[in-house]
């Protein structure tokens, strides 16, 4: 990773959790250090894609030897190249990222809601039973927290399976561009 993690990233990544802390960098510094199940990086920062591109080349043609379609012909080929070096390789990475039935990225998905449900609610319990530990009672779990918890945690995995599912529709219609909109959306009512 070297020169992409400055020294408050690495305060920042030393502060967690060490399996999270992994995750975290192999999330936002692919292919540094492993092989991060493929996913494509991008070194052309810095780059043009129009630097080669003079737009005096031809200007001492004649006119019917076209230099203006020259030109222009220039253009769309180092356009071309730019898109096949930056965009075609992730286009690649995600069109291989979907199954017969959602994504690649379901497990996962599926784990950390999992987790974060279970976590919650014993998180909720633990308040629970040193609220009433204060007041020297002890606290015992009813079945309705365990049904409603059982509750929740269905109703998240169906959502993460939902989610997975339309991120498959996403990536097959290429609908994916407006997700800046998508998400700047999320929360509004409609």
């Amino acid at each position: 990773m070297g020169d992409l993690i400055d020294d408050e990233m690495r305060d920042f990544f030393a502060s967690l959790n060490p399996q999270v802390s992994q995750e975290v960098q192999d999330f936002y510094f692919p292919n540094q250090e492993g092989d991060n199940r493929g996913v494509p990086t991008y070194s052309g920062q810095g780059t043009n894609a129009y630097s080669n591109i003079s737009p005096y080349r031809y200007s001492g043609l004649a006119p019917e030897d076209m230099g203006g379609d020259k030109l222009y012909a220039d253009l769309i080929r180092a356009q071309t190249q730019d898109y096949m070096t930056r965009f075609a390789p992730v286009e690649n990475f995600l069109a291989s990222e979907i199954t017969a039935t959602g994504t690649k990225a379901l497990q996962g998905d599926l784990t950390r809601t999992r987790q974060a449900v279970l976590g919650a609610a014993e998180n909720v319990q633990g308040q629970q039973a040193r609220s009433m530990g204060r007041y020297g009672m002890s606290y015992t779990p009813s079945r309705q927290v365990g049904n409603s918890t059982v509750s929740a945690l269905v109703g998240g995995l169906n959502d993460t399976r939902l989610a997975d599912a339309d991120r498959r529709t996403q990536l097959l219609t290429g609908s994916l561009s407006g997700i800046g909109q998508n998400a700047a959306a999320t929360g509004r009512s409609a």
